[in-house]
């Protein structure tokens, strides 16, 4: 059963095993760390998670961490608006585990936060992660042509969202 939780210690080998995986992390933002390390994983269960910028979880697989997901706060006038991301382990990919957690998420922001407005940035190539937005009724908004630049590579960006 997924779940989304607090990142805790036993976590560690796991978000060191799957975040060091190029097919998992070709899209992520080019701040997340690589290599993975082990102080990398630290400071992320410790205080990276939570803390003011905005609130992270472990997406769990019956009690397993198998990824991440979170929303980062918008600040000043975008007080009101989130950014959501997410991302998976490749052995868990294909199952609706990511579409599981981000319903989990979105559920949990609306319930908890006052926050009216959530969006996502999907790099052009990532047609997995545009599905898991629209099946948890995430509306493309528009497309931000030549946006992005992964691994040398000019993108189109595609953005998303979904309101209260």
């Amino acid at each position: 059963m997924i779940s989304i939780r607090a990142f805790h210690p036993d976590d560690e080998p796991q978000l060191i095993e799957l975040a060091n995986n190029e097919s998992v992390t070709r899209y992520l933002r080019d701040n997340f760390p690589k290599p993975y390390t082990r102080r990398d994983a630290r400071y992320w269960i410790e205080e990276g998670s939570s803390n003011d910028l905005g609130q992270h979880f472990a997406i769990s697989l019956d009690g397993d961490c198998i990824g991440g997901t979170g929303v980062y706060w918008g600040r000043g006038e975008f007080r009101f608006v989130g950014e959501i991301g997410y991302w998976l382990g490749e052995p868990f990919w294909g199952k609706g585990y990511a579409s599981a957690a981000l319903g989990l998420l979105t559920e949990w922001v609306f319930k908890h936060t006052e926050l009216q407005r959530l969006f996502a940035h999907v790099v052009e190539p990532n047609l997995a992660s545009m599905r898991v937005l629209e099946k948890n009724a995430y509306e493309k908004e528009g497309v931000l042509r030549k946006a992005v630049c992964k691994r040398g590579v000019i993108y189109d960006e595609h953005l998303f969202s979904r309101v209260r």
